[in-house]
């Protein structure tokens, strides 16, 4: 009686395995042209700063990601102004992409990058680009002030992502005895953002 029990049980849980179907899997989860809104996030100086509004564009071969960002001053007063964030890239390719300054002679297989940010209410940028480095005094100095990498390209549905840190100077006629220190932008990513 007890082995009767235990084969019954076996058959059941059997015959309940094979009947079931396999579900199909949902066609917008296997579709590679879809996309999801474009997402950009960074830290900002600490703080976390998220949008979705980004524009991308193309100059030649270059390619520039512009993000708009809630300033620190509408944080503070509740008046919408926003900062922007620009990232320039000399292609649109998978790969590294660096900010280095000074006299050595970059890897030319090695990507090109450089940030800006335009501060609401400020008349001068933030730049990877406004350190001065003296030639004399540094003429083998290749510090590099940040990195972008492009990790992901959607050909059909014409989207990229990537992930990016950067240290941004203030002009040297706005910072002449370099007291002002550089926007730190950390943790930056972004996604689904769309090209044509």
């Amino acid at each position: 009686m007890k082995r009767l029990k235990q084969l019954s049980l076996i058959l059941f849980i059997s015959i309940g395995l094979f009947s079931c179907e396999a579900e199909k899997a949902d066609e917008d989860i296997t579709n590679q042209y879809l996309t999801g809104k474009p997402i950009f996030r960074c830290e900002v100086d600490g703080i976390t700063r998220v949008t979705d509004s980004v524009n991308v564009s193309f100059t030649g071969g270059s390619v520039s990601v512009t993000a708009f960002l809630l300033s620190r001053d509408t944080l503070e007063s509740k008046k919408f102004k926003y900062d922007t964030f620009t990232i320039n890239f000399s292609r649109l390719s998978p790969g590294n992409y660096i900010s280095s300054l000074g006299n050595v002679v970059i890897d030319e297989t090695l990507g090109v990058s450089n940030a800006n940010y335009q501060q609401s209410g400020k008349n001068w940028s933030y730049s990877t680009d406004n350190l001065d480095l003296d030639p004399v005094t540094t003429p083998s100095v290749n510090l590099q002030t940040g990195n972008l990498v492009i990790s992901d390209i959607n050909d059909k549905a014409k989207y990229f992502g990537g992930e990016f840190e950067y240290d941004i100077y203030p002009p040297k006629r706005e910072n002449p005895n370099n007291t002002v220190p550089p926007i730190r932008i950390r943790n930056g990513a972004f996604q689904y953002l769309k090209y044509y």
